[in-house]
Parts: C-alpha cells; structure tokens; sequence
C-alpha cells in the first residue's frame, strides 16, 4: 500500500572494519590549536628531506620543540632523542615524517607515553591500494587503543600562524589573521599560501586533513568553531565522511561564522582523480551542493570565490539584512549594480523623501534623485563625504552599501578610501569597495585593505559575494539575521 526509498552507498573493503560499535566511545577531540610541546620523528639534518624541511618550519615555534632521530645527537640546535618516550617532559604533539611502515609502532609508542595528537605526513596508506588500506586499518587500531587521535595520514600537515607553528614542509609560513582553512589537498594548500601573502590574507589556522583515517572534517569544524580567532572557515573537499553528523553541525554554526566549501569531483574524471589521491569517494557533486546549500555552508566554485567570500565576513561581519544603497560617479555602472542586487537577492531601498531632500541640498540638480545615487561623474571624495554623512544620519534605513567609482580626474582615490573609511567606522552596516579602474586606484585599495575594507574591481563579484552570505544566514528570506 505505500513505498520506501532507501538512498544509500556501501562500501565493499577486505580487512577489519573502521566502523565503530555502538558501545565503543572515541577519544575526545584534542586542542590542535594550542599545543605547548612538538615532538618531530624523522626530523633530519639532510636538506631536501621532509624531515628537514618540518623541523625548520617549527624553529620558530612558541613552546617545546623535539627532534626524534636516533642517529643524530642534535639537530638544527636542538637535542635530539633517539625515541619518543626518552624525551623527557611532556608531549602534546607529534608529526610523523617517516616511512609509512614504521607510523602504526610510533603513533602506539606516542599513545602510551600520553602524546593527545599525530600529524602523519607520510603517504603510503589506502591511497595506494589494498596494502596499504591494510597498513591504515592497522593505524586506527592502534590510535582507539591508545587514545590519541589522527590527523592524515598522507597530509601536509598543520599551520597555525598565531603561534608560528608551521608543521609543514611548504617553503611559505602564511601571515597570521582570521580564516580558516582546511583542505583535503596539500598541493592546494601550497598554492594558497603562497597566494595569499601579496594579497594580505591571514589565516588562524590551516589543516591538511590527508585520508582522514581517524579526524575528519567534523572534527575540524568543532576545533575551528571554538577557536574565538577564527571568524570564517573555508574548505576544500573531495569527500566528507559522517555526512549527516557534518551537516548538522555545520548547520548549528547558520549565522554566526560562515563555512565556504569548494566541492571537487563535479565531472567523471575529477572523481576518478579523488580516488587516487587520497583514497575518496567522492560522491555525487549535485548531491553535496545542495546538502550544502541546506545546512548554510556557502558553495563556491573557485578558490578566489571561497576567499572573497572569507575576507568579506572576517572584514565586515555579517550584514543585518539585506537593505541595500548603492552611492556611485557612474551612471552605467550604477545600473549594472541595481542587476546584479536583485540577481543576488539584495533589496534595493527606496529613499524617503526627508533622505532626497538632503541630498538635493548638496548634489548638482541633476542627480539620481534615487537609488542607485549617482553623484554624476565630476564627484570628488569631498562630494561623496557629503552623501556619506547623510547616510550614516540615516543608517537604521539601511544594511549593505556599496561604493562604487570609476576613475576620473576629478577624484584622488586616496582621498576617497579615507572617506569610506571614516564611513565604516561610523556606521553598523556592511560597507563594500568596488574602486573600478587599474594602477591609479592601487594606494587607494591598499588603505581599504588596512583598514579591513574590503575592495572588488569586478563588480559583479562584488554582489555575487554578497548575495551568498545573505543566503547562507537565509537573510534572503528574512529582514533580521538568524
């Protein structure tokens, strides 16, 4: 008389099972962020070894450093200790930068001394095949024994710029600031921090998660949501596992600090790729946007999308609602953003009369006399200081505004950007640079830039990065922020 549908994916694997039984209770998640003491197995005094290259990465690092390497009595200034368990104090966390055969024996000797957490670099898991699917089920094993906990295997491993604890082997250590990033790619990551220091991006933390063998991107959401200097999270996927536990907890986190996910594996062949590089399913790539889309993870679809996104909440927060003024010296682009907002599910204000008549007050005759408010292409910063005082006068009209100019030779960008600043600072609502043009407005984005301003020469990904907060916190839907 009726019908079920069962929607499911199985998974055929020889060897034990990863899935734990009802009774078994996992090990709580650890602190990542702050540890006070770093062991390194297979730090080394070769250039060119990974060892090598971590070890010189931590130096800088804040607490307690260890190298572990039985054939060396010191490394790089440091005392070396031929084991884990010889090192004398403490130790919170230890990166593994050895064959993959040796890692099940020293995570198991780094569980018994009390060590809460392993970054495994090494590679050689179920990425390889079944033998080495064999090797990461013995790795599980070992870790729910002793109770410490996995990042990796088959990662780059952790950043944590706050407290100069780069243990990696990238050649960048990334500057400290408010995103975070977790990738399930370490390549990308390479190239993200090296991309990132031109453009002052900062980070609180970034977390290569490799195979996912024992934490996944659960776990790492819970760690990044509680770190008070983490205002965005954005990551980079191919396959989350606990999806649903996922999606629950990510959809708990609606509204108060945003998830931006880039989702690989959109064609046949990306799938096949996820496979052979960490070892994913990757699963339907419809199928996770629209979980995304549900649970208020923003889905982007390039990484210059995903950071705009980050840069633009850690900047300004998120925005009220969705009210929004426009204040241009361009008729053309002027209406080119009125599009682009209601494309983007943005509300264009009327102006109540009491707003136009002040402005009348101080614009030439032949301005808009609406919103947008074209201020006519002979505006100077001093023009636009004028709007911007009526603005803040009026701010409980409005949430968002975007200033928008082309270059001409009236106005000194310069001057310009110190008025928006003035602006932002005096105001509770989202304020959004778009200084259109090329060299003669790069001092004028640099300022916006300190000041955490956030400034877009592509108009249209402008709004496009607005839109998708006021989506993901259903502001689209309704005037008040959840």
């Amino acid at each position: 008389e009726g019908a079920c549908a069962v929607d499911a994916r199985i998974f055929v694997k020889t060897g034990p099972e990863d899935i734990l039984s009802p009774v078994q209770i996992l090990p709580p998640v650890p602190d990542l962020l702050h540890p006070s003491s770093i062991a390194v197995v297979g730090a080394s005094r070769t250039p060119g070894k990974v060892g090598y290259a971590v070890f010189r990465n931590l130096l800088n690092f804040q607490g307690e450093l260890y190298p572990v390497n039985p054939h060396a009595e010191d490394i790089m200034g440091k005392k070396a200790f031929s084991t884990i368990t010889s090192i004398p104090g403490p130790v919170e966390m230890v990166v593994i930068a050895t064959p993959a055969e040796f890692v099940p024996d020293i995570v198991e000797e780094a569980g018994n001394k009390g060590v809460k957490s392993a970054v495994i670099l090494s590679a050689g898991f179920k990425e390889t095949g079944e033998e080495g699917q064999k090797l990461e089920n013995k790795l599980l094993s070992v870790a729910r024994e002793t109770g410490i906990r996995i990042v990796g295997p088959n990662c780059l491993g952790i950043v944590i710029p706050p407290l100069d604890l780069n243990a990696t082997f990238d050649v960048q250590s990334p500057l400290s600031g408010y995103i975070g990033f977790i990738s399930q790619s370490g390549a990308i990551i390479t190239t993200v921090l090296d991309w990132s220091i031109s453009r002052r991006i900062g980070f609180s933390s970034v977390i290569s998660v490799g195979n996912q063998t024992d934490m996944g991107f659960l776990e790492y959401l819970q760690v990044l949501d509680q770190d008070p200097h983490t205002y965005a999270i954005i990551l980079y996927v191919e396959e989350i596992r606990d999806g649903c536990a996922f999606l629950q907890y990510a959809e708990s986190m609606r509204g108060r600090k945003p998830i931006i996910a880039l989702k690989s594996g959109s064609s046949v062949r990306g799938r096949e790729a996820a496979s052979s590089h960490t070892g994913s399913l990757a699963g339907s790539y419809e199928t996770y946007i629209a979980a995304f889309k549900q649970a208020g993870i923003i889905p982007a679809y390039s990484l210059a999308e995903a950071f705009d996104v980050a840069r633009l909440v850690v900047s300004e927060g998120y925005p009220k609602g969705k009210r929004t003024i426009i204040l241009t010296n361009a008729g053309g682009f002027g209406v080119l953003a009125a599009d682009y907002a209601d494309i983007n599910g943005m509300e264009l204000i009327n102006l109540p009369e009491v707003v136009v008549d002040e402005l009348s007050k101080i614009l030439p005759d032949s301005w808009s006399h609406k919103n947008p408010v074209d201020l006519l292409g002979d505006s100077n910063a001093s023009r636009f200081a004028k709007v911007f005082d009526v603005m803040t006068k009026y701010q409980h009209l409005w949430d968002i505004a975007v200033v928008i100019t082309a270059p001409v030779a009236m106005m000194d960008p310069k001057n310009l950007a110190h008025e928006m600043i003035r602006l932002s600072r005096f105001t509770h609502a989202m304020v959004v640079g778009c200084l259109l043009g090329g060299d003669s407005m790069k001092s004028a984005i640099d300022m916006l830039g300190e000041a955490h301003i956030p400034n877009y020469q592509d108009l249209q990904d402008a709004f496009r990065t607005v839109g998708a907060i006021l989506e993901s916190c259903n502001l689209n839907e309704n005037s008040e922020q959840p």
